[in-house]
Order: structure tokens, then C-alpha cells, then sequence
């Protein structure tokens, strides 16, 4: 049997058919690319933190502090063993009015004290120094005078008679004022005068720390007639050392 060739028309420019079946075949196969391979991320770093380096610090101020205390205390009390220290004590000997001028019309008193006080120191290895201060007198809470407590030094088991100039203008209000008329006229003046002295104890070579020392006397006068010393019925003083 003879093989006959089977001719293919062909189009000018179109491919040839293998090309052309195999492009296709190319169409109708999907084209699939597989996804390229992403790395995990690496973690971060560790992070060095803050607030252990902030714990850290508080914790060593707080020893230091802490330390600090506990010497401050263990010095205080050796001190008190070998010292003793004792509360020195004041006491008002005289008062003397030197002006009480009284204005009628505006309620106004104008006057002037002298006030002899005496500080004594009990201890025999204890000195004492006055940084100065301020002293008041008063009549049922209402001010009458001030003035200024002098700056001295107060050695071992001595006494000092210090005197203290106060002046000073008040306006009264019409109770006080009747007040004080009627106390003047029964003979019995309640009077207060407060010093409050910054004062330093010295411990043999040692000059502590400036506390505040406080001194309160209640007094009850006769009178305050100008250019009389008072007679004083009752004197009551206290003092307290604030460190």
C-alpha cells in the first residue's frame, strides 16, 4: 500500500503546528510558582531593664541611710551615758514697766518692758550657746511687746542673768481693752512671756547640732504702771529643748 503525505495548509506567519500545539498545551496548563521561603524573624534582644538598676540604687541608699541612723543613735547614746545630759531651766525675776501709754480714742497701748531673767545649767560637762532669739509678752493671748534675747554662752554648772528690753504697740479691741482696765483695777494681770532661742550644746570638745530651745512663764503682776518694777504674785515657767 503506497503512504500518501497529508499536506497542512498553512497560513503566511502563523507558527508551525507543534509550536502551536504546544503552545496550547502552555495555556491550558496552570502555572503555578511555588511561594518563595520566608525565615522566621529572630527575636529581639533582650532588654537590659531600668528598674532593676533604679531597685538597685534605692536599696543601696536605703542601707546608707539606714546605717547613718543607727551610728547617729549609737553616738547619741554613748553621749547620754557618759554626760548626762540635763534640761537647763529659766526663771523671770523681774519685770519692770518702763512705758504703758494707753490711747483712749483708737485702743492703742504703747509700752515697754525690762524682763531680768535667770538661766541656769545643771550639767558639769555641758556648755551652752544662745544663737540669740525672740521673747513676747502677752496679755490673754493678745501681744503687747517683743524684743530680742541677747547671744551668749552658758558654761558647765553656771547661771546667767541676762536682761531683756522689749517694746512694742498694740491696738486692743474693745474686750480686751475692758479687760484689762478691770484686771489693772483688782491688783491681778496675767501676763505671758515666751522665748523661743536657738540654742547649741557643746560636749566637752564636741558643738552638736542648733536646736530650738522654748521657754513659757506665766506670770500674774500687780500692775503695769510705767516706771514701777511689778510685784509678781505667781510665776510658773517651763522650757523644752526641740532637736
Amino acid at each position: 500500500m503506497a503512504d500518501y503525505h497529508r499536506i497542512h495548509p498553512m497560513t503566511v506567519g502563523s507558527p508551525p503546528p507543534d509550536q502551536a500545539m504546544g503552545k496550547k498545551d502552555q495555556l491550558q496548563l496552570p502555572v503555578t510558582a511555588p511561594a518563595p521561603y520566608a525565615p522566621a524573624p529572630l527575636p529581639p534582644p533582650p532588654r537590659r531593664k531600668r528598674h532593676s538598676r533604679c531597685c538597685r540604687c534605692m536599696c543601696c541608699t536605703l542601707l546608707v541611710v539606714i546605717l547613718l541612723v543607727v551610728a547617729l543613735g549609737a553616738t547619741a547614746g554613748i553621749l547620754y551615758l557618759v554626760f548626762r545630759p540635763k534640761i537647763p531651766s529659766f526663771h523671770v525675776d523681774r519685770l519692770t514697766v518702763t512705758r504703758f501709754d494707753v490711747n483712749t480714742t483708737s485702743m492703742t497701748v504703747t509700752d515697754a518692758f525690762d524682763v531680768d531673767v535667770t538661766a541656769d545649767n545643771p550639767n558639769r560637762r555641758i556648755g551652752i550657746y544662745y544663737d540669740g532669739g525672740e521673747v513676747t509678752a502677752s496679755f490673754n493671748g493678745t501681744e503687747l511687746c517683743r524684743g530680742a534675747f541677747p547671744t551668749l554662752y552658758q558654761g558647765h554648772r553656771t547661771t546667767v542673768h541676762p536682761r531683756i528690753s522689749l517694746a512694742g504697740e498694740t491696738r486692743l479691741d474693745s474686750a480686751v481693752a475692758k479687760q484689762l482696765m478691770q484686771q489693772q483695777q483688782a491688783g491681778f494681770v496675767p501676763l505671758t512671756v515666751r522665748a523661743r532661742v536657738p540654742i547649741r550644746i557643746k560636749f566637752g570638745a564636741i558643738k552638736l547640732w542648733k536646736m530650738t530651745g522654748k521657754a513659757n512663764c506665766n506670770l500674774v503682776v500687780d500692775s503695769l504702771q510705767a516706771r514701777t518694777q511689778l510685784r509678781i504674785r505667781s510665776n510658773n515657767c517651763s522650757f523644752k529643748l526641740k532637736i
